[in-house]
């Protein structure tokens, strides 16, 4: 496998990185999994059962050592960068949506079930497959993402509520950078 010399710097120091930061990394690849959706055992058949769900579940709550290589073919079968994984946490409070379009995937993902929830994820899950913009819990939409989502709940049957910006409001998943 040919690694760039980012990744091969980055790579270099997991061995030495302290019990907290590996703590870190396994949250971010848990609410990865969680923000594609997918289950323990989904995770498995995504990776052709290169990871079992009982070593990923292992490895996200730490209970067993995370290999360089496993971590690897972790974020490859997440379609990620490592550089994602292991980028340390944004500091993140509360923030108004009409500034930034920064989002807590998991709060997201404690939402009860509806439309716009399953809407905006599945707009969300398309985001981290194409353009790989991944930072662990938190996703920043761009702007033409955000006229994207306005006209899709505009004009989504299925949803009770048609203005994007209201309904992120008011379900307080919305952040904004230090």
């Amino acid at each position: 496998m040919d690694i760039s010399s980012a990744k091969r710097a980055v790579l270099s120091i997991l061995p030495h990185m302290l019990t907290h930061e590996m703590g870190d990394v396994r949250a971010r690849l848990r609410a990865t999994r969680l923000a594609l959706g997918w289950s323990l055992k989904e995770f498995e058949n995504h990776s052709a059962g290169e990871v079992t769900a009982i070593a990923m579940g292992s490895y996200e709550r730490g209970e067993r050592t995370l290999s360089i290589s496993k971590l690897l073919t972790i974020c490859e079968t997440f379609h990620i960068s490592i550089m994602h994984i292991m980028a340390p946490p944004l500091e993140i409070s509360s923030g108004n949506t009409q500034r930034r379009h920064i989002y807590d995937l998991r709060a997201l993902q404690m939402l009860a079930q509806s439309p716009e929830k399953a809407h905006l994820l599945s707009y969300i899950h398309h985001i981290i497959r194409e353009r790989g913009d991944w930072k662990g819990a938190v996703i920043s939409l761009r702007a033409t993402d955000v006229r994207s989502l306005t006209l899709i709940f505009a004009t989504t049957s299925s949803t009770e509520n048609h203005d994007y910006q209201s309904w992120v409001a008011m379900q307080g998943i919305s952040l904004q950078k230090n």
